[in-house]
């Protein structure tokens, strides 16, 4: 018996390890990394995207009336794409990222939206820095949404304005195989 006492803390502080490597939902996700400069990725950074099958893109307001996206068990496509810059060697806050949500209906093949129109599906431009009064989520009311969805993959074309920050991302054009 004492020698279960004894082992406790040793399970405690093994349960707390953090995973470390690459996490994948399981779920039906595929990511993809976007390495074409065409696309409209910045150079000074990377862009990926990564689907997310059998979901549905929640927004939601946290108590402060700040807006973020939850993704929930559904029946739709959750595209996720994300600009990413890498802050200068030695801050601790240096980095720089955007990130664009929106949802697919399941059954959809092609799809276009275009300003007030794509609240229907749920777009959401991100902006994650160490800079006030922007950083946070904003849904994207002013731009043109073209999706083709295939057996092969999606196509997608955005161009948009998010007119309560700055941003770098204004058009991305992505072939995502599936």
């Amino acid at each position: 018996m004492k020698a279960l006492f004894f082992l406790i803390p040793f399970f405690f502080i093994n349960a707390c390890k953090t995973q470390t490597g690459t996490v994948i939902s399981s779920e039906n996700t595929s990511m993809g990394q976007v390495e074409n400069r065409a696309t409209g990725c910045p150079e000074e950074g990377t862009c990926n995207v990564v689907i997310h099958k059998n979901k549905h893109l929640v927004v939601k307001e946290d108590g402060t009336g700040a807006m973020y996206p939850e993704m929930v068990a559904g029946e739709n496509t959750v595209v996720v794409y994300t600009f990413s810059k890498e802050g200068p060697a030695g801050t601790a806050d240096g980095n720089y990222s955007e990130t664009i949500h929106f949802e697919i209906p399941a059954g959809v093949e092609n799809l276009s939206k275009e300003d007030a129109m794509l609240a229907e599906v749920n777009l959401l431009y991100g902006k994650q820095c160490f800079c006030r009064g922007e950083a946070g989520f904003y849904p994207i009311r002013n731009g043109k949404l073209l999706v083709e969805k295939s057996s092969q993959g999606i196509v997608f074309d955005l161009k948009f304005k998010v007119e309560k920050t700055s941003q770098v991302i204004s058009h991305i054009t992505e072939t995502v195989k599936l």
